[in-house]
């Protein structure tokens, strides 16, 4: 019973990360114009050219979780 539970947690919570993940690279798209996006099962990366740069001076990529609410 305990392991039936766990399994469908664990169901649930990679669901969840899917579907935030790919909400994030989508609203990543529209706020941040030229950066390429790539979204895997629950992760999302980031790539430019001079991106750390571009970190620095734009918020909008600092503070990627407030693209989620």
């Amino acid at each position: 019973m305990l392991e039936q539970l766990t399994t469908r947690g664990e169901a649930a919570g990679r669901r969840a990360a899917g579907d935030a993940a790919a909400r994030l690279g989508e609203r990543v798209r529209e706020a941040v114009p030229g950066v390429s996006v790539a979204v895997d099962a629950g992760s999302v990366t980031l790539s430019e050219r001079g991106l750390w740069r571009r970190w620095l001076a734009d918020p909008a990529l600092r503070w990627l979780g407030g693209l989620l609410r």
